[in-house]
């Protein structure tokens, strides 16, 4: 699949088993669909991130905290 990447344009071809584009996801179980991979490079993902902060920062303070993030709970 041809996609072209959301920082700089470039064009790349994420496949879903191969290791083209970001976000990956976590491990090969959870790893994303070609299709859900918009950034040809890690650093282009992570310049993005750095230009939108404030926007990408609201976008994720819109959910609510998870239980493992809890201050309840004990780290030993």
């Amino acid at each position: 699949m041809k996609m072209y990447c959301k920082n700089c344009g470039k064009k790349f071809y994420p496949t879903d088993d191969g290791w083209v584009g970001y976000p990956q996801g976590t491990g090969w179980s959870a790893r994303l669909p070609a299709n859900k991979r918009v950034f040809h490079s890690r650093f282009c993902w992570e310049d993005w991130t750095n230009r939108n902060i404030d926007a990408y920062s609201n976008f994720l303070q819109q959910f609510p905290d998870c239980d493992i993030n809890s201050d309840n709970q004990n780290h030993n």
